[in-house]
């Protein structure tokens, strides 16, 4: 019996270790009047492994997609810049992952079926991250006017 309640122990320790976490170190959404905006966020990864953010979701927008912000030009011709969609997004182990203009950032699309009225500055907006895994982290972003 003493076995099987050290087993149980040591099985709730582990999946309490195996729980991923992510800090913020900072994250804001752009208020925009229209039906789309983005999301930018600074994000920490403490652990010593690489954490997959595949899927992201909040109340006030109908979906969210990870996009990428690409560059082309050379020389002296003008700089053109692309979104391009990616799939999911990876916080290295004891790194930084900037979901930041002209980087990575996240697309909120259908805000306005979700909020009749525009985003105020200074709304509390939860964002929720879903891990690999399955595991999910929520963390309030600030609608701002950057």
């Amino acid at each position: 019996m003493k076995r099987f309640f050290l087993a149980v122990f040591f099985a709730l320790v582990g999946l309490g270790q195996a729980q991923p976490t992510l800090k913020l170190e900072q994250g804001w959404i752009r208020r925009v009047p229209g039906n789309i905006t983005a999301a930018y966020l600074v994000l920490y990864n403490p652990t010593n492994q690489p954490i997959r953010i595949v899927g992201a979701s909040t109340p006030i927008a109908t979906r969210v997609e990870f996009h990428q912000t690409t560059h082309t030009g050379h020389d002296d011709h003008l700089d053109i810049s692309a979104m391009k969609r990616v799939e999911a997004l990876t916080v290295p182990a004891r790194g930084r992952l900037e979901i930041l203009p002209g980087k990575y950032h996240l697309m909120l699309y259908g805000l306005r079926e979700k909020n009749p009225r525009p985003l105020q500055e200074g709304q509390k907006v939860p964002l929720t991250l879903r891990l690999q895994g399955g595991a999910t982290l929520t963390f309030t972003l600030t609608a701002e006017m950057r």
